[in-house]
């Protein structure tokens, strides 16, 4: 599925280049076509895929949802590719959805809510399908969301976020002051160059 993964990377650029966050979702139907995507929009009017823009509920997997044409709101046949690990709102949302197939790129121990369809009794009953992919995905979509965090929301980087998820992406967190001060990977990303982000922020 490296198209929606591309998709999905096209949609993260736009977030941080618009100032919100580097977050981005794709529901493909069953054939794999893309039939809705939405982005982080939390801190943004751009003119974008999204319906809902600049509150608090803009989150990417809100607007993919929200986004999803009327003849695939009852198709069960769904699947939901993420960028970072659905957050309790928007795993609430999925919920009272039809999709019950999530893929998602890179993990967040800080405010990912997967770990709490085992400790609820509504979301485990919904038979969720979660796969989390690891690789180059997880590294890249992992790091965009935390520059994105940097640059767009000012977060330092002993910010609880940081304090949490660093353990498990310990290797990553550790480039992360030198990719905050790369001018080409800033460049990259404010021109959407998609190919020298990827080279940058894999250490291609």
């Amino acid at each position: 599925m490296l198209d929606v993964w591309d998709l999905c990377l096209d949609l993260c650029l736009e977030a941080i280049n618009a100032g919100s966050l580097g977050i981005s979702a794709v529901i493909v139907d069953q054939a794999g076509s893309v039939v809705s995507k939405g982005r982080n929009q939390l801190f943004d009017d751009a003119d974008s895929c999204n319906m809902i823009r600049n509150t608090v509920v803009s989150h990417a997997e809100i607007n993919a949802l929200a986004n999803l044409p009327p003849e695939h709101r009852a198709n069960r046949d769904l699947t939901i590719y993420t960028t970072v690990e659905p957050c309790p709102m928007c795993m609430g949302a999925l919920s009272m959805s039809r999709v019950r197939r999530v893929v998602i790129a890179s993990r967040d121990d800080y405010a990912g809510a997967t770990r709490l369809i085992e400790k609820d009794q509504f979301l485990r009953s919904r038979g969720f399908q979660i796969t989390f992919i690891g690789g180059e995905h997880e590294r890249l979509f992992f790091v965009l969301h935390s520059y994105s965090l940097v640059v767009n929301r000012g977060l330092p980087l002993t910010h609880q976020f940081f304090e949490t998820v660093g353990s498990r992406y310990k290797a990553e967190l550790s480039r992360l002051p030198e990719l905050l001060q790369n001018k080409e990977l800033r460049a990259a990303i404010r021109s959407s160059d998609k190919e020298a982000v990827r080279r940058h922020v894999l250490h291609r």
